[in-house]
C-alpha cells in the first residue's frame, strides 16, 4: 500500500485521542451520576472587517450567546457504548469537572448496542431543549454512510467540541499468544500458516476500528482488506469490560483498542501490545512498534467528541462548548489525558474545526467503504 494514501493524509492532518482505566460507576461529587438505558456547529455571528477582527468579533458574540443561557436542571450526556470502554472512559473524568462549570448535575447515560446506533436513536428521541448531548465517533459516520443509523446523522446532529483523538493499537492476550507468536510479524506469519485459527475481538465491526484493524492486518499479511477475515476471525462484543475479560481469559488472541483503555492490563502483563497505528512510536510505549516503521498505511485513531441535535438552541450549544473547553483545559482533565496517552495527538477542537474534520471523514470513509465493497 502507498504511504501517501488518503487515509494517511487524513490521519496526519486530523487534529487528534481515548481512555484509561476509567471508573465504571457514578463519579460525581455534586449530584451527577450514571445510568444504563434500555434499549453542526454552533451558530456564529457573521464577522465584519479583517480576518483577525472577524475572529475576535465571532468569539465575543459566541461568548455573549453562551452567557445568555442559564442552566436550570440536570444535563444528560449519552454514551452509545457500555460502561468500561474507551467512550465511557473519556466521559467519566470529564463529568465532575463539567458539573462545576455548568452548576448543575451531569448524568452519563449508557445506551449500548448496534455499534453505537442505539445511542444515537435514543438521543434523537429526546427533546432538543439543550439538556441532552451525545458522544460521537467516526463509527457513527461509518454507520451513517452504510445507512445503518435510524436517522441521518449528518443532517440531524451537529458537533459541539472534539475531546480526544487516540492512537489505536493491536494488543494480544498474553495467555492466548503463548507458543504461537511474540510480536506482530510472528502473529501475521502464524495467521498465514493457520488460517482462521486466530481470533480478534472488537466492539464495532462496522466502524473506524474495523478500518484500522483491517488496514494494519492487510499490510502485514500482504493481502487486500476484504481478505483479512480469511486469516483472522472477527468476534464482536457489546462492552469494553466484556472484551477485556475475554482477552485476559485467553478466549481471543487480539483486539484493537486505544492504549489508554487497557493501560492497566498492559502494565500487569495480562495484555501485550503488538503494534500501534501511528507514524511514530508512542511516547508512553516507546518499545511498541508502529505501522510507520513497518511501511503499513494505517494511521486511523478514534476521535471522540460531543454532539447534539441540530435544532438544539444555539445559546445552549455555545454555553456547553464554553464549559467543555474550560473542563478540557482543567489540570484534572489534562492529567487524565496525559495518563491515558492522549497527548501524542491533538485532541481538542472547537465546533468549526470539528465540522471540517467530520466533512473530510465522510469523504475518506466513503472511499474506504466503496473499496471494501460495503457500499456502492
Amino acid at each position: 500500500m502507498k504511504k501517501k494514501s488518503v487515509m494517511k493524509r487524513l490521519a496526519m492532518t486530523m487534529a487528534v485521542f481515548m481512555t484509561a482505566a476509567a471508573a465504571a460507576g457514578c463519579s460525581s461529587g455534586s449530584g451527577g451520576g450514571s445510568t444504563t438505558a434500555a434499549p453542526a456547529a454552533p451558530a456564529a455571528t457573521e464577522a465584519a472587517g479583517s480576518e483577525a477582527a472577524g475572529g475576535e468579533a465571532k468569539e465575543a458574540d459566541t461568548q455573549a450567546a453562551a452567557d445568555d443561557w442559564k442552566w436550570e436542571r440536570k444535563v444528560t450526556i449519552v454514551c452509545p457504548w457500555g460502561v468500561g470502554g474507551g467512550a465511557d472512559g473519556t466521559l467519566r473524568p470529564l463529568q465532575p469537572i463539567l458539573e462545576k462549570e455548568l452548576g448543575v448535575p451531569v448524568e452519563i447515560v449508557n445506551v449500548e448496542g448496534a455499534g453505537g446506533a442505539n445511542g444515537i436513536d435514543f438521543t434523537y428521541k429526546q427533546p432538543a431543549d439543550g439538556y441532552t448531548f451525545v458522544l460521537g465517533t467516526q463509527s457513527h459516520i461509518m454507520l451513517d454512510l452504510q445507512k445503518i443509523l435510524p436517522v441521518d446523522f449528518k443532517q440531524e446532529f451537529r458537533p459541539v467540541s472534539k475531546l480526544v483523538h487516540s492512537i489505536n493499537i493491536i494488543a494480544s492476550s498474553k495467555k492466548a499468544m503463548e507458543g504461537k507468536y511474540t510480536n506482530f510479524d510472528e502473529f501475521v506469519a502464524y495467521a498465514k500458516e493457520h488460517p482462521q485459527e486466530l481470533t480478534c475481538g472488537m466492539l464495532t465491526a462496522t466502524g473506524a476500528d474495523s478500518v484500522s484493524l483491517k488496514q494494519t492486518l492487510a499490510g502485514g499479511l500482504g493481502c487486500g482488506i476484504t481478505e483479512v477475515e480469511q486469516y483472522v476471525k472477527i468476534v464482536n462484543y457489546s462492552s469494553g469490560s466484556e472484551l477485556s475479560s475475554a482477552m485476559v481469559g485467553g478466549h481471543i488472541n487480539i483486539n484493537i483498542t486505544g492504549a489508554d483503555e487497557i493501560k492497566g492490563l498492559i502494565e500487569s502483563g495480562d495484555i501485550v501490545p503488538l503494534i500501534s497505528m501511528s507514524e511514530n512510536r508512542m511516547s508512553s510505549f516507546p518499545n511498541v512498534e508502529c505501522t510507520g516503521e513497518h511501511n503499513i498505511d494505517s494511521y486511523v485513531g478514534t476521535w471522540r467528541g460531543i454532539f447534539c441535535r441540530m435544532d438544539t438552541p444555539d445559546a445552549a450549544v455555545n454555553s456547553m462548548a464554553a464549559a467543555l473547553k474550560k473542563a478540557w483545559d482543567s489540570p484534572e482533565y489534562q492529567e487524565f489525558l496525559k495518563n491515558a496517552s492522549y497527548l501524542d495527538r491533538e485532541g481538542y477542537a472547537d465546533a468549526a474545526d470539528f465540522q471540517k474534520l467530520i466533512d473530510s471523514e465522510y469523504v475518506t470513509f466513503e472511499d474506504y467503504l466503496k473499496g471494501a465493497g460495503l457500499i456502492k
